[in-house]
């Protein structure tokens, strides 16, 4: 628990220093952590299947060398959206010409593997880059943490019906929906705490907070089961030892990875 403890702190003070420099900084550490989350997933999924692990690599690098250089041309021109389309493409043609070596569920396994890691993982980056971003950003690990946090204490107080059984004995409804109410709390109170650094009324921050925080909390308890179901398919009990007494960078980010989607859709469209 003590490592646990101590891993975490330091977690936080790096991710918070990340954060705040923004810009390349962050770009270049979501890169690194997208190219680890990849090698954990491609390691776990390898027992059973035969990823085309460099494929996925090379287009994670090339997904931000095109943020790096224009990140607008994903936001808001078709570029990342054609770029992968053409990565879709190629994995076909080579799950083509190394039949029967690899089967074409490699082809499909290596690319909702590369969405899921690298593609997510850049929605903090997104949302960092906006007009108030640093502070924008915290909604994101406010629903995720929070929403973790809250549905551990309501399980353990008031759990007594079985969210998922089979995925994950230990989640309970009760805690579940707790963590939906504490997450999203915490999102509205940390969202009247900012509403003058934002320029935003209280009902303008109830706009926002309310959906970040209930959509949020959802996805990303979602991220952790989708996370366990991996896991649990592939009969290992984390991605990664990275952090010490968290697992892996995909054990520890699992729910950032969709709560920081959502978050940055809101925003979108308020």
């Amino acid at each position: 628990m003590l490592t646990r403890t101590i891993s975490g702190f330091f977690l936080i003070v790096i991710l918070f220093a990340l954060l705040y420099f923004g810009g390349y900084v962050l770009l270049a550490a979501l890169l690194l952590f997208s190219l680890i989350g990849l090698y954990e997933y491609h390691k776990a999924i390898s027992a059973e299947h035969r990823p085309f692990v460099w494929l996925s690599y090379i287009a994670c690098v090339g997904y931000y060398a095109i943020l790096f250089f224009r990140p607008e041309a994903v936001v808001e021109q078709p570029y990342g959206f054609l770029f992968l389309i053409v990565f879709f493409l190629v994995l076909m043609i080579a799950a083509v010409f190394t039949y029967p070596e690899r089967r074409f569920e490699d082809a499909f396994l290596t690319f909702c593997g590369t969405v899921y890691v690298a593609v997510l993982f850049s929605f903090l980056f997104f949302v960092r880059r906006r007009d108030h971003g640093f502070t924008y950003v915290w909604f994101i690990f406010w629903a995720a943490w929070g929403s973790d946090t809250f549905a551990y204490l309501c399980g353990r107080a008031f759990g007594k019906h079985k969210l998922v059984p089979k995925l994950s004995p230990n989640k309970t409804i009760e805690g579940a929906v707790g963590g939906v109410i504490g997450a999203t709390v915490l999102c509205v109170v940390y969202g009247m705490l900012v509403r003058g650094q934002l320029g935003m009324d209280t009902a303008q921050i109830l706009m926002l907070a309310i959906p970040v925080g209930l959509c949020g909390a959802v996805l990303g308890q979602t991220g952790d089961l989708f996370s366990s179901a991996i896991k649990r398919f592939m009969d290992i009990k984390d991605f990664g030892h990275l952090i010490p007494g968290h697992g892996g960078i995909l054990d520890r980010f699992d729910s950032i990875l969709l709560s920081g989607t959502v978050v940055a859709l809101v925003l979108m469209l308020i």
